[in-house]
């Protein structure tokens, strides 16, 4: 591949991770509005709470209901609410907004009272409520409003029904319109606040912009309010409403979820909301949101700059989704301080593991066709005399003369050799030069140094004796015992040794007989069992990397081997197709997944690709013959899903030496 064909296979990959990102991103602006409201509730994360002055809450709450000996909200002593208001007026609070709403009988002389405690006050407002029902296919809205000389004595009413979906989060406001206002809007009003100077019949919906979580608000309990200094209340804006923590008889909850709510796990009172939705009209902060357009702009670019981090190496890649989600997080930080919200989420939570899943795509494709490509460069070089300078550096190991190529692999050449005393070794070469980048020239070499100091320690391990590493000449080089040659077995004729893999003899007699298969899969498991005991794994499980030295079959090619992770993800993608389980190589029961489909090609004389189809022939054997039961065992081995899969090669080894009664 050249450089140009190289330049090209990046950004035309880029480009497609760029429109999966972007695609991706506009697809949840578009339908998926509970994910971009994250954005708005966990803005809030990111900024320290606000205590406000020139307001103060006085909650109904459980300790007020016990110490003045009330039943519930709406049949709270009217006298009490006049003793307030007359204290309010002393102190000459500001303004006095009573969120209960006062539509019941009640006692004659109590709402007298009441009456003229408003009437004198001359600054309260008042809560009606909207009682919404559906008649003969019809959304009515009725107004309800307190009693008629209440209404009469009072500066004004408004509506303080929140209408929000049951357990959704309090997002909005509603101010009303100019003949039912909403109580925050109302309050607003009788302030003079610059916002309620327009004139539109509809008023506005705005994005609540929270102070902090439930309780942030200046706040007193009703039975303080009423010894509590007067200098308290001097110049406030008073809000009195509920807030019960049980819930009483004949009250209907007033309580509402905020974005504070996802880690708190407290709701807010509905007279804190409209007092916070009063101090958004009156400073004018509350939030907007993005117009569409800007939210397309965010989108698009961030998926543009991810696709170019989709096709670096995942490690890379990570570190380029750090750095654009704290980019990110800061431009909704400034816009916050804007009194805007973006929507943040949708690049953190979408676009971010788009391109992070889009790199892990590119990155074992592409390995996977350095791999393909070694591999078909090498494919009819296995049996044919290869005739070569070995005077040559990169081909000069000492001690050894090299004879004969005799097979290539995926990383390297495979040459008989012969020692100084006129013995017959294996030596394996690999280049630099075969390598895109240092990086599977390096992961080779560490396979290497992991295996052969435990080369010996199994019958099951092909034997290294000796590894070497010349950089000058840029390659690295080791030495095994040599397999068996196909033809003679041990004895080996330099002129035409060719070596003995299973590879080899499935081609040559495309199946193996049911005890054939029985002792390979003990041999292999063994062994198998043996690496992982030493935490290491293959990673590249199939028949040509299994050779037989002195009739048995042996582990060989562990140029991949590598520690074990708990994760495949951990790992990088490497193996063959066909040998790979669905959740990716890189821990000890994708070996055994391999392994499995090692066995089936060796039993059923399939390719690994068509399992789990299997030869008629084996249905008109006995149910308990050996052929039958290794199926049984080898469908285990090769289970899609691992938790159906033997979980260690061990117990692989297990079931085998249990269908061969040993």
């Amino acid at each position: 591949m050249t450089r140009r064909t190289q330049l090209i296979a990046h950004w035309r990959d880029a480009l497609a991770g760029a429109a999966l990102c972007v695609v991706a991103g506009l697809a949840l602006l578009w339908w998926g509005h509970g994910l971009v409201y994250l954005s708005y509730d966990f803005s809030f994360l990111i900024r320290e709470p606000k205590r406000p002055d020139g307001i103060l809450i006085i909650h109904l709450d459980d300790q007020s209901f016990s110490k003045l000996k009330q039943d519930n909200t709406a049949a709270w002593d009217r006298n009490l609410h006049a003793l307030l208001l007359d204290r309010l007026t002393e102190a000459d609070a500001r303004l006095v907004v009573l969120d209960i709403v006062l539509d019941l009988p009640g006692e004659p002389a109590a709402n007298t009272n009441l009456a003229r405690a408003i009437r004198e006050n001359g600054r309260v407002v008042l809560a009606a409520d909207l009682d919404t029902r559906d008649r003969q296919q019809a959304h009515v809205k009725t107004t309800i409003l307190p009693r008629r000389e209440f209404v009469a004595t009072a500066a004004g009413w408004g509506i303080a029904t929140l209408s929000t979906a049951e357990k959704s989060v309090v997002r909005h406001h509603d101010a009303g319109t100019s003949t039912q206002p909403a109580l925050a809007w109302r309050a607003a009003e009788l302030v003079d606040a610059p916002v309620t100077k327009r004139a539109d019949a509809e008023l506005p919906v705005f994005w609540l912009n929270y102070h902090g979580p439930a309780r942030t608000l200046p706040h007193l309990s009703y039975h303080e309010a009423l010894t509590e200094s007067l200098e308290t209340f001097r110049d406030k804006v008073v809000f009195i409403g509920a807030r019960p923590t049980t819930l009483k008889p004949g009250d209907e909850a007033d309580s509402f979820r905020t974005p504070f709510t996802w880690w708190t796990h407290q709701h807010m009172p509905g007279v804190e909301i409209h007092a916070t939705a009063y101090l958004n009209l009156l400073h004018g902060n509350m939030l907007d949101f993005w117009s569409w357009p800007r939210q397309v702009t965010l989108v698009a670019l961030a998926g543009l700059l991810l696709g170019v981090i989709g096709v670096m190496r995942p490690a890379k890649a990570l570190a380029g989704a750090v750095v654009v989600s704290v980019l990110t997080i800061m431009i909704a930080v400034q816009a916050l301080k804007g009194h805007q919200w973006i929507p943040w989420t949708v690049v953190l939570l979408v676009q971010i593991p788009t391109a992070l899943g889009w790199s892990l795509r590119c990155q074992f494709h592409r390995l996977r066709f350095e791999k393909e490509v070694l591999e078909r460069t090498a494919a009819t070089a296995t049996l044919v005399p290869t005739v070569i300078n070995t005077d040559q550096p990169d081909r000069q190991v000492p001690d050894h003369d090299l004879l004969r190529c005799v097979g290539r692999g995926a990383y390297g050449e495979v040459w008989l050799a012969r020692n100084a005393i006129g013995g017959f070794h294996a030596v394996k070469l690999v280049r630099r030069s075969a390598f895109l980048n240092d990086e599977p020239y390096e992961r080779e070499f560490k396979g290497i140094q992991r295996f052969m100091p435990i080369s010996r320690s199994h019958p099951g391990f092909v034997h290294v004796l000796h590894a070497g590493r010349n950089d000058e000449a840029g390659f690295f080089y080791y030495v095994m015992e040599p397999a068996d040659d196909r033809t003679n077995g041990a004895k080996c004729d330099p002129d035409r040794y060719a070596p003995k893999s299973l590879a080899t003899e499935l081609q040559a007699r495309g199946q193996l007989a049911p005890s054939e298969c029985l002792e390979l899969g003990l041999a292999l498991s063994g062994a198998l069992a043996h690496l992982h005991g030493h935490g290491l794994i293959h990673r590249d499980l199939k028949p040509g990397n299994i050779i037989y030295v002195g009739g048995a079959a042996k582990l060989a090619d562990i140029g991949l081997v590598t520690e074990q992770r708990t994760d495949a993800r951990d790992v990088s993608l490497v193996g063959t197709e066909g040998y790979i389980p669905p959740e990716g190589p890189g821990t000890p029961s994708a070996d055994v997944y391999a392994l499995g489909k090692v066995l089936y090609e060796a039993c059923m004389g399939r390719d690994r690709m068509l399992f789990p189809e299997v030869p008629t022939s084996l249905w008109e054997e006995d149910q308990d013959s050996l052929l039958r039961r290794l199926n049984d065992v080898l469908g285990r081995a090769c289970a899609s899903a691992v938790e159906d899969r033997f979980a260690t090669a061990a117990e692989l080894h297990a079931a085998l030496l249990e269908l061969g009664g040993k």
